[in-house]
Order: structure tokens, then C-alpha cells, then sequence
């Protein structure tokens, strides 16, 4: 077996500022593929249980996949994998644009980074060469200030940072990659931050290997004449994924003014045919991408005339949008780069100020708590002041807003609980599921909290004859089958927009590494790695009875829209639960059971 993986990992300890070299564990590699699942897998055998996501022990990862850096397309991804600050979860965060197959060229399968720096640090990574430098120039710099200002120092490398939100260790900051990209969820970037480790930059000149380059090669240009000849894609290049504001909120899902409805009075202003007429600029790609969904936007008239920044994608429209009950895409793209350049998840913070809007009209948070500041639904300017003093933790109430919305319901008390919207600590994405049910079942069952990723399926609860999307009927089986796919597909890595079949995956995996797959062991691979992290969080304390969804989405129903009147029944949602425990194989209480575990391959791992 050759090729597809470099074979090494970089091992590096901060305190010590040393590092090692280990092996790619190819045993591992086949059985849990790369990025997502090996990352998955190392952290389970590692990390200590019980282990503070804060603290000097947590353990921080890059990982790539067996397919990243080649010619096949989307190929470009990469995942950070830790123990979520903000969850106390397993956390894989994933982010495209260049870095991924960089650090692929410069030898490494996955980093691994222990420990704690005394001081702010960054890394240097030139192929085996590795360097520790001091960072205290750059602390306190904001992310794209701090990715141009180490390209100057050290010249066309490529970045991963953190901003004032990931030194500060607010609790949903990110880590920034090339300058606009971002492994948004989780707080990945607190993790970084408690680590003084203000970035990681590399570069690399190897050639990746392959186990049959010609035949690979082949087959990825058949997937890519397959994905130019999709319908959708010309539609996600025009427009991004901003694509989904006209349908959703006409379908009434949209969240609007902390999930309380679900049409949006001012959608027209903020879709991605206003976005493309008014700041959009041009288009942009992630690495091997030929869907190329970026949009080049700079925000031409108005009060915040000259910002300029990659996006806002659907999530941060939807979640930072109409969920604050903004007005304009201008709005939007202005408190969307503070944001991302203080190095924040904007959907988690369009979740906590949704929050605190909500609890400032209800009188628990008041104006003298926030620098008499008088927040309110479509206040760019007000907020934009909140969020720098969350990103900073700048008095008593941002200190707690930047803690997330499950934390700071709890500590404002009162009946916050019942409008703070989150599973599991994680702020709830752009699809609410009173709209599409099955998006409850898949938000409830994530393996990171509230996540759109591991199982949309409201393409197909909105456009399958066979399906009723306000019903839970028959989506179980299709929220684990999508789980399955997506956690074998995030570990070659690929990117979530890519039209590749299962098929092709497959193919690709064995002709770079020279594994002989069938479609069935490859979907296993994803139901392995998604029962090994249910280990881990079980591992950790999760509590199964959190596989819940907020209360909000029982007890309110929108007054208008499509879905005016709707509410999710807690005895139908806890029939589904039950029903997608026991096709996953687990016992009533949501624990993999020793039968599954022993067909997997799991049974030594000892929780």
C-alpha cells in the first residue's frame, strides 16, 4: 500500500517548544479513513478523560484526508479536531481554501499540538524544517491584519490564526485559515488561544503520492466533467450559498429575530440576487474547486461604504441576518467582518446576540449591563459595539454572552432557558426545524451539538413526493444514513457541495491508497467513526438525555409564513429518537450496544 497519505505526523509540544515525528497508523487510516475519523481516533486513544478543553492537556489537531491536495476536486479541505470549549464534546471544524493541501505538500498528514507555550508563539512549518517564534508582535491583532502582517515576515506562506476572540478564550472563536477562511464551530480558536499559540504558518514543495496516479487521474477528471454537468452547480457559483435565502424564507423557516418566526418582512433586502447587485464583486475558489462558490464582496454605499470582505454565506445572512432582524445586506456585511476578523463563529454569535436581544427587550439584560448600550433587532451600529466587547470579554455581560447561549442562560437566570436556542451548547444553524422536522432529529443527534452539516435534509423534506416535512415519519433512517455518508465523506476530505457519488469516493480512496473498499465498507467506515465519537462524548460525561431540542421549538409557533401555526409534538420527536436508536443499534438510552460495537471494531474501546 503507497499513497494517499504522506505517512507522518507532526507531533509538537509547546511548552517544550520541541516536536516528533510519528507514523501514520495505516491500520487506523483504513479503518477511519483521515481528517475527521483519524482525528476522531486519536483523540479518543490520547486525550485524557475528563480533560478541561482549556487547559495545557487538551489536545489541538490539523488533520488531512487520504484525497486531500490531489486532483480531485474540492480537495482543498482540511479539519481541525479537539475537545469543544464550548460543548465539552468531540469538535471537528472544517474549513477550506489552501492550507489543507499545503501542509499535505509539506509532509504531514496531521499536527498534533500538546501543551501550553509560556508566552505567544507562532509556528513556522517549511516541509521538516519547524521554527518557534515569538508572537507578542502580533497579539491582539485581528485575523486578516495578523495573516498579512506573518506573509510579510515570512513570505507567501500559508496561515491559520487566531484573533482577540481566541486569546480572550470566548467560548465560539475560531481559527482563520489563508485570511477568509474559517473552522468556525466549537472554539476551536479558544483552544488555541489558551495554548498562546497565535498561528501556524507553512509551506511545502513535495509531491503527494499516489498508490495508481493514472487511473487516479482519470477518475477525477470524470467526476469533474460529472460535476460540471450538474444542474445545481452553475447556480452555486452564481450565487454561493446565499442561494437558500429566497426558498427558505418562502418556505417559512427562516430565522427571524431569535427563531420567534420564520418569514423574514425584509428577505427581498438581504437575498443573493440584492447580495449580487449591490456588494457582490466577483467570485473566488478554494483549492481544485471548479464550483468556486466564494463572493468577493465591499460594501459601496451607506454608513459602512469601503468594508470589504469574502461572503456572507447563507448561515451568516440567515443567523446574523434576519435572525437579528437586519435590514440590508450592507447590515449584515458590516457586523459580518468584525466578526470574522475578531475570530468568531457567526453563527454561534448570531445565536448569543439573538439571545441577548431577546432577554434586553424582556428586561433581564439591561442597557447599564452593556454600556448603556441599547441593543434592539436591526442595530448594526449597537451591535457591532456588543460584539467587540464580547470578542475582548468587555464587562460583566459580555463576559457572559461570550461564554455561548446555553452558559449565559443559565447565569441570567429568569426564563432565558426558554428562548435560548442551542443543542448541546451549540447555537442552532439557518434551518429551523419547525420547517422541516427532520432537521430536529439531525440537530438533536449531532455528534458536535446543533449542526447542519452531519444531515441536511431539507432539500429533501421540501422536494421529495415521499416525504411530509412536517412529520417525523421515515426521516430516521435517512438522518443515519446521511450521518454515515457525511462522516466517511468529511474524512477523505471533501467539501460538503461537491455532487461526488459514493461510488466515486470510493474509487478515489483505493486508487490513492491502494485500499480495496467496496461502497458498503466505506459507509462503515462513517457509522465506526460516528459510534467512536459517541464513545468519546459518553466518555466526557454527555448526559443522553440531551439529545433534545430547545424548548422554544415545543412551545412557540410562527404567526405567519408556510409553516405559520406549526409546532414540533415532544412525543413524536421522542418516537424518532427512539426509532433512530435502534437502527443505529443502540439501546434505548442512546448507548451503542456490545453488539454493534464488536461489529464495528469498537470493543476495546473502554469508556
Amino acid at each position: 500500500m503507497s499513497g494517499g497519505y504522506t505517512g507522518k505526523i507532526l507531533v509538537v509540544d509547546l511548552k517544550n517548544q520541541s516536536t516528533s515525528v510519528e507514523k501514520t497508523n495505516l491500520n487506523d487510516a483504513e479503518n477511519f479513513i483521515g481528517a475527521k475519523g483519524l482525528g476522531a481516533k486519536i483523540l479518543f486513544d490520547r486525550l485524557k478523560k475528563g480533560t478541561d478543553p482549556l487547559s495545557a492537556s487538551n489536545i489541538l489537531m490539523f488533520t488531512t484526508g487520504p484525497l486531500t491536495g490531489t486532483t480531485a476536486q474540492t480537495s482543498g479541505r482540511g479539519t481541525v479536531v479537539t475537545k469543544s470549549p464550548q460543548t465539552g464534546l468531540f469538535v471537528d471544524s472544517h474549513f477550506g481554501g489552501i492550507f489543507a493541501a499545503e501542509m499535505k505538500r509539506a509532509g504531514w498528514d496531521i499536527i498534533i499540538i500538546n501543551a501550553r507555550a509560556e508566552n505567544p508563539i507562532y509556528i513556522v512549518i517549511n516541509n521538516d524544517k519547524i521554527e518557534f517564534k515569538d508572537a507578542s508582535f502580533l497579539w491582539g491583532k485581528e485575523c486578516l491584519e495578523t495573516h498579512s502582517a506573518l506573509q510579510k515576515k515570512e513570505g507567501k506562506v500559508k496561515t491559520a490564526v487566531i484573533g482577540p476572540a481566541g486569546e480572550n478564550h470566548v467560548k465560539f472563536s475560531s481559527i482563520t485559515v489563508d485570511g477568509h477562511r474559517h473552522a468556525g464551530r466549537g472554539g476551536t480558536g479558544a483552544v488555541m488561544g489558551s495554548k498562546n499559540l497565535k498561528g501556524i504558518v507553512l509551506s511545502g514543495t513535495n509531491k503527494i503520492s499516489l498508490h495508481n496516479e493514472e487511473e487516479f487521474r482519470k477518475k477525477a477528471k470524470e467526476v469533474l466533467k460529472q460535476i460540471q454537468e450538474n444542474d445545481f452547480v452553475p447556480i452555486r457559483r452564481k450565487y454561493g450559498t446565499p442561494y437558500w435565502v429566497k426558498p427558505i424564507n418562502a418556505e417559512g423557516f427562516f430565522p427571524t429575530r431569535n427563531y420567534q418566526e420564520g418569514k423574514f418582512e425584509h428577505a427581498d433586502e438581504i437575498n443573493a440576487e440584492t447580495m449580487q447587485k449591490r456588494i457582490v464583486d466577483g467570485g473566488g475558489a478554494c483549492f481544485n474547486c471548479v464550483i468556486a462558490c466564494w463572493n468577493k464582496s465591499s460594501i459601496k454605499s451607506g454608513p459602512f461604504k469601503g468594508v470589504k470582505l469574502i461572503g456572507p454565506e447563507y448561515e451568516t445572512i440567515a443567523i446574523m441576518g434576519s435572525n437579528l432582524g437586519m435590514k440590508t445586506i450592507e447590515d449584515i456585511a458590516y457586523i459580518c467582518n468584525i466578526c470574522n476578523e475578531l475570530g468568531m463563529d457567526t453563527i454561534s454569535l448570531g445565536g448569543v446576540l439573538g439571545f441577548a436581544i431577546e432577554a434586553y427587550k424582556k428586561g433581564i439584560i439591561e442597557a447599564k449591563d452593556i454600556d448603556n448600550n441599547k441593543i434592539g433587532w436591526g442595530k448594526p451600529k449597537e451591535l457591532a459595539e456588543l460584539i467587540k466587547d464580547i470578542a475582548y470579554r468587555k464587562g460583566k455581560v459580555a463576559d457572559i454572552l461570550a461564554e455561548g447561549t446555553k452558559i449565559a442562560a443559565e447565569k441570567l437566570g429568569k426564563d432565558s432557558k426558554n428562548f435560548a436556542v442551542h443543542v448541546n451548547g451549540l447555537e442552532i444553524p439557518g434551518y429551523d426545524p419547525r420547517g422541516t422536522f427532520g432537521m430536529g432529529l439531525a440537530y438533536a443527534t449531532s455528534d458536535r451539538g446543533a449542526c447542519h452539516q452531519r444531515a441536511w435534509t431539507v432539500k429533501a423534506e421540501l422536494y421529495s413526493p415521499d416525504l411530509e416535512r412536517f412529520s417525523f415519519e421515515n426521516k430516521a433512517q435517512i438522518v443515519k444514513d446521511v450521518q454515515d455518508e457525511r462522516a466517511s465523506f468529511f474524512s477523505l476530505v471533501l467539501c460538503d457541495f461537491a455532487p461526488i457519488s459514493e461510488e466515486n469516493c470510493v474509487e478515489l480512496w483505493n486508487l490513492s491508497t491502494g485500499f480495496d473498499h467496496t461502497v458498503e465498507s466505506y459507509l462503515q467506515c462513517g457509522e465506526r467513526i460516528w459510534n467512536l465519537i459517541r464513545l468519546f462524548n459518553l466518555r466526557e460525561g454527555y448526559d443522553t438525555t440531551d439529545d433534545k431540542l430547545p424548548a422554544r421549538l415545543f412551545r412557540d409557533s410562527f404567526t405567519k409564513g408556510a409553516a405559520k401555526g406549526v409546532l414540533i409534538k415532544e412525543d413524536a420527536f421522542q418516537k424518532s429518537l427512539q426509532e433512530y436508536y435502534s437502527i443505529r443499534g443502540w439501546n434505548e438510552k442512546g448507548i451503542p450496544t456490545k453488539e454493534k460495537l464488536e461489529e464495528l471494531g469498537l470493543e476495546k474501546m473502554v469508556i
